[in-house]
């Protein structure tokens, strides 16, 4: 603020084109911190300033759905590395061992979570809970549109809570046959009561991989319990499980061939924007505000 001053008290006296396009680009950055302060007093959330875990998933047998959740996660990635986030896999491996054993995918899908960690991640990135569908030009039949759809789930990081050991089940999934890591072992623990699981296999430790497949899963059920708006584990509802999860919430539509001819459009705000392959790259500023303002 202090140098905007007195790059404005200068031009006063005497103008100056490299001194004026200096203020432009500090009144235009503090008009962005502005905007961000005044966006981040709107998240008051009990988890809003923690980290996040995104989770995506895809239909197995759907290989343009795949590919589309890895596109997706491209986005949220780039979108947290643009902000200084620590961004890390937790589970992403899944995707090769569809064709070893397919049983372990959970309710048939593949999936990916990763950990975008950082102030605020996850009240900023909340409001991305729900279906992402593609829309791409048939390169058969230009009238023709082809659709896939990815599910993605934002929990917070740093979630305590105690869960009755008799309501975990813990799984050892078969080690990836193509990792070059002899004693990796991925874990999985399933919430018997509502079916809810998680899995790690990050690190090389069985119970580290435990341990974080344990904390994704209170995560999940807490993300749970904030939308039904109960308290206990108990209370939740398992016949109302999917309904956020199946909400459509936005559509990116381009041609087959070029993400640069197309649109993106948020269906519960009506904010859109051609600059699909900017969004694709993780310049989702725009979406996430909107989606903030929503939900506060």
């Amino acid at each position: 603020m202090a140098d905007a001053t007195a790059a404005l008290e200068l031009l006063e006296c005497q103008a100056d084109d490299e001194l004026e396009q200096e203020l432009q680009t500090n009144l235009a950055q503090l008009n962005c911190s502005l905007e961000e302060y005044e966006l981040e007093q709107s998240l008051s959330g009990p988890c809003d300033k923690n980290g996040a875990y995104l989770i995506i998933n895809a239909a197995i047998d759907d290989l343009d759905a795949r590919e589309w959740a890895l596109m997706l996660l491209k986005m949220y990635v780039g979108w947290g590395q643009k902000r200084g986030y620590r961004v890390k896999c937790v589970e992403d491996s899944l995707w090769e061992y569809v064709e070893i054993n397919s049983a372990i995918l959970e309710g048939g899908v593949n999936s990916l979570t990763w950990a975008i960690d950082g102030r605020y991640a996850y009240g900023y990135l909340k409001s991305e809970t729900g279906v992402h569908l593609l829309k791409r030009t048939s390169p058969f039949n230009i009238t023709r549109k082809q659709a896939s759809s990815a599910t993605v789930e934002v929990v917070p990081m740093y979630v305590e809570r105690e869960i009755p050991q008799q309501d975990l089940e813990l799984i050892i999934l078969p080690r990836n046959l193509k990792s070059s890591n002899p004693v990796e072992s991925w874990k999985r623990i399933v919430h018997i009561p509502t079916g809810i699981s998680a899995i790690s296999g990050e690190y090389r430790s069985p119970l580290q991989n435990r341990e974080r497949a344990l904390a994704v899963l209170t995560s999940k059920l807490f993300a749970i319990m904030q939308r039904q708006g109960v308290q206990q584990l108990a209370d939740i509802q398992g016949d109302r499980l999917p309904t956020v999860l199946n909400q459509p919430i936005r559509e990116y539509q381009f041609a087959s061939d070029s993400p640069n001819q197309g649109k993106v459009l948020d269906l519960r705000t009506g904010i859109q924007t051609t600059a699909v392959a900017e969004v694709l790259d993780g310049k989702i500023d725009s979406f996430i505000k909107a989606g903030v303002l929503l939900k506060n």
